[in-house]
């Protein structure tokens, strides 16, 4: 019979699925839409800009004329037929592309800042869910022990060693904290479900976490990728587009139209070639795009600048934000150690020996499971601001 339970476990244990943050945020990647779309976005950009940029088909044109000399030749039929096209001189259509290219590629640098706030916000969740899971079984353990506690008391109730309003108040305190762990169970199941939903991850039951790879808690934060780095590639990028559009309207001549034509009158034939130079100094088109691409550029570097002061002062507030956080973990830690070791057991001695009530026993335990759960919610505050301070500094990899 023994060998058949341990079968049955055994193969139970072997269909359980157990996936680590790296899995998680895998899978995501893999099956994510937003990587998807940005993909999709980055080559229609790139298809547009050579639609845009690209040069105008050559025209063909023609006419017909019905001619009546006056000089009392034959009447007939005249007409003409050309070909022209016009072509930019030099880089001017590289310039072009390119100047459309940089903006594309800072937009799409930008966008990606939405794709590492989803995978941080990922790395949020599995941690959450990692907490939700120590708070249900550490309350768990807690319930069990006061279960055994009250199945004595109500044993000692029998043999009228305690009162009837001390069984009432135990068994108060039991179906409280039977209705907080049916609580907590239900939070930690959806918690789970919501990270395997984001992470498009087929869940079932026996789906685990491990947890053993969340991120330490620690004072200081350091970044293994320099900050801001998106926003400032973005930035080299916009200014680079407004540099080369002042280089590309600099120019006295960008485009030149030739053309090649042919009539056919009543008593000749003619072949023509042409040439079209547009003369810029006759216009302000150059001059005023010029003047806007020194706009543009000013208005970027200031943006940028605001911008960036507006992150470092970010950083900083979520860093000192992270450093208290991790102080006080440290030191409700500290006191749950204590309590847990030597001033709950000096309680329930006490109560056990008939020295203290059971009000006060009920509200030193009370006691305990309040400094218990401002730690955890301590926890998740201290991994809500973490992951918020990578997305704000555009970081990816620092565990």
């Amino acid at each position: 019979m023994k060998q058949i339970i341990l079968l049955v476990l055994l193969v139970q244990f072997v269909q359980a699925s157990t996936l680590t943050l790296k899995q998680v945020l895998a899978s995501a990647h893999e099956n994510q839409t937003l990587t998807q779309a940005l993909d999709r976005e980055r080559l229609y950009l790139e298809a547009k800009n050579l639609a845009d940029t690209s040069m105008d088909p050559a025209e063909l044109y023609g006419a017909g004329t019905k001619a009546y000399p006056i000089d009392g030749r034959k009447n007939g039929n005249e007409y003409t037929v050309g070909i022209s096209k016009t072509l930019p001189l030099g880089n001017t259509q590289a310039q072009d592309e390119r100047i459309n290219r940089l903006n594309n590629e800072a937009y799409l640098l930008e966008e990606e800042r939405k794709v590492l706030n989803f995978e941080n916000g990922l790395k949020g969740l599995y941690h959450q869910h990692c907490l939700d899971q120590q708070n249900y079984r550490s309350f768990k353990q807690n319930y069990q022990e006061f279960v055994t506690l009250y199945q004595k008391k109500e044993k000692a109730y029998r043999y009228q060693e305690i009162s009837k309003t001390e069984l009432m108040q135990l068994e108060i305190e039991k179906n409280r904290l039977q209705a907080k762990l049916q609580e907590m169970q239900t939070v930690q199941a959806v918690s789970k479900q919501k990270l395997l939903i984001l992470g498009r991850i087929n869940h079932s039951d026996k789906t685990v976490l491990s947890c053993s790879d969340m991120y330490p808690i620690r004072e200081s934060v350091q970044l293994k990728e320099e900050p801001f780095a998106l926003s400032k590639e973005a930035h080299e990028k916009r200014i680079q587009s407004t540099q080369t559009a002042l280089n590309r309207y600099s120019k006295v001549v960008d485009t030149v139209s030739l053309s090649v034509q042919y009539d056919q009158e009543i008593d000749i034939d003619k072949y023509s070639v042409g040439i079209s130079v547009p003369l810029s100094f006759t216009g302000r088109r150059s001059e005023q795009e010029r003047v806007a691409a020194m706009h543009k550029n000013a208005a970027i570097g200031f943006q940028y600048e605001q911008m960036m002061a507006e992150k470092k002062s970010m950083f900083l507030t979520l860093q000192s934000t992270l450093r208290n956080s991790a102080v006080m973990i440290r030191s409700l830690k500290n006191d749950l150690n204590t309590y847990k070791k030597e001033l709950l057991p000096l309680v329930k001695r006490s109560y056990d020996l008939g020295e203290s009530s059971v009000v006060e026993y009920l509200l030193n335990r009370q006691q305990y499971h309040q400094l218990n759960q401002e730690l955890f919610a301590i926890q998740k505050d201290y991994y809500q601001t973490l992951f918020t301070l990578y997305t704000l500094s555009e970081s990816k990899e620092n565990q």
